[in-house]
């Protein structure tokens, strides 16, 4: 059980460094609020580069999942 747990937060600190990037960077440095609207909206670019991120976060939570039930099924098995 705490296999799955650590194989959980590793993948939910990963899909967080993923889904944030740089950004989350800006953020912490930035200690002003921005004084005016953005001029420079997200393009399509931007957009294709998350939908990316997002799409490789949850491959890696699905493979992740697969080795660990893997492991416990073959540790099961080796008990029998």
């Amino acid at each position: 059980m705490s296999r799955l747990l650590t194989g959980l937060l590793v993948a939910g600190a990963l899909l967080g460094v993923l889904a944030l990037g740089p950004a989350a960077t800006e953020a912490v440095a930035q200690t002003t609020a921005p004084n005016g609207p953005t001029l420079n909206p997200p393009s399509e670019q931007d957009a294709a580069d998350s939908r990316q991120k997002v799409v490789i976060a949850v491959t890696a939570i699905v493979l992740l999942g697969i080795v660990v039930y893997g492991n416990r099924l073959r540790k099961k098995k080796t008990k029998k």
